[in-house]
């Protein structure tokens, strides 16, 4: 499957991969996945790390409800999108983060997981002391 969900509770953290070409049908059956997991816990960060994405064949109408479907969280949570270097995938990547900050979420972009996750321990910290 292409597109898979981790939850990691110790470190609070959400983490979605998506590799090759990612669809409709499979971003729906991760979010399902997630939900119906007992570890899961809305007010955990996320990521989603498109980098290894080639193609995407995703409808408008499934990003918006995903989207307007998510989880949300009382607390302020980090979220961030690890993007794809290839020109193909771009387009709906940019959609989505667009579509998250039209919704009233923060969204950031990085180059690599490594520094989205060094971001989001940073802005948890920042959360944490306001």
């Amino acid at each position: 499957m292409p597109v898979t969900v981790t939850i990691d509770p110790k470190r609070r953290l959400t983490i979605t991969i998506g590799e090759g070409i990612v669809t409709d049908e499979e971003f729906l059956s991760a979010r399902e996945q997630l939900l119906a997991n007992p570890a899961f816990d809305p007010a955990f960060d996320r990521i989603w790390d498109f980098s290894g994405v080639t193609e995407t064949r995703l409808s408008e109408a499934v990003v918006g409800r995903l989207i307007a479907t998510a989880p949300n969280s009382e607390k302020p949570i980090c979220r961030a999108v690890v993007v794809s270097e290839r020109p193909t995938p771009m387009k709906s990547i940019l959609d989505f983060m667009t579509r998250t900050r039209q919704a009233n979420r923060q969204i950031a972009a990085f180059p690599d997981r490594d520094r989205a996750e060094k971001w989001i321990a940073t802005a948890r910290a920042d959360f944490s002391t306001a």
